[in-house]
């Protein structure tokens, strides 16, 4: 189909943003893997190990600045640079606005897959299945474009876009409580937990190791 190849066609332009992959891979893990030596091993205690849940909720944030490279390419393809000489060819815009948004959600799930996998080798970081990861951050994806999508035609300036969109990702990574603990209230309770969208993620990853925790993990990727 139309749509699955020029979805291939823009893959292979993602694959050409070396800023994108320094800031959305290799800073993420240089961050992990410094705090992995801060940190150290984790022997003879109970729970979650830290570096584990600093690396999930790192990368689960990482994904949804994954919707940048939407963002992007929708201002200067359809709304601004290239604007005529897309809207001039014989195709159709919407199948070349759907499958920017494919690619990039499969882009931004490809990835989290390479952090997963660093972090699994490297520290031993438990993800448990791959294949039910893969499905958390492919959903999770879909979430993180929709609202730059929703950024970019709402707001006619890219770069008050783009601080909206950090703004946005890094008040949902303060509400975790990863930077530091939360006021003791149910706000904040609520907020990080079911009230934040990179919650939910983590939720989805980590209790579906738990015996008793599928299905809170199955009403973490529900929501």
């Amino acid at each position: 189909m139309l749509i699955f190849r020029m979805t291939s066609f823009s893959l292979l332009r993602l694959i050409r943003e070396p800023i994108g992959q320094l800031l959305l891979v290799i800073l993420p893990l240089v961050i992990i893997s410094v705090l992995g030596l801060v940190i150290g091993p984790y022997q003879g205690m109970e729970g979650v190990p830290p570096l584990d849940l600093t690396a999930i909720t790192t990368i689960m944030g990482v994904q949804f600045f994954g919707g940048t490279y939407l963002m992007s390419y929708l201002d200067s393809d359809l709304l601004k640079t290239r604007r005529w000489r897309i809207y001039s060819l014989p195709i159709n815009v919407t199948v070349y606005s759907s499958s920017l948004i494919l690619a990039c959600t499969l882009f931004s799930t490809l990835q989290g897959l390479v952090m997963v996998l660093f972090t699994s080798l490297v520290f031993g970081v438990a993800w448990g299945s791959f294949g039910w990861v893969l499905m958390v951050f492919f959903i999770f994806s879909i979430f993180a474009q929709s609202v730059h999508l929703l950024l970019t035609l709402a707001v006619n300036n890219i770069k008050l876009a783009e601080r909206f969109s950090e703004i946005i990702g890094l008040g949902f990574l303060i509400l975790t409580g990863l930077m530091f603990p939360l006021p003791n209230h149910p706000f904040f309770h609520f907020m990080s937990s079911y009230g934040n969208p990179i919650s939910l993620g983590k939720m989805a990853v980590m209790e579906i190791l738990e015996e008793d925790g599928q299905g809170i993990a199955y009403l973490g990727i529900t929501i």
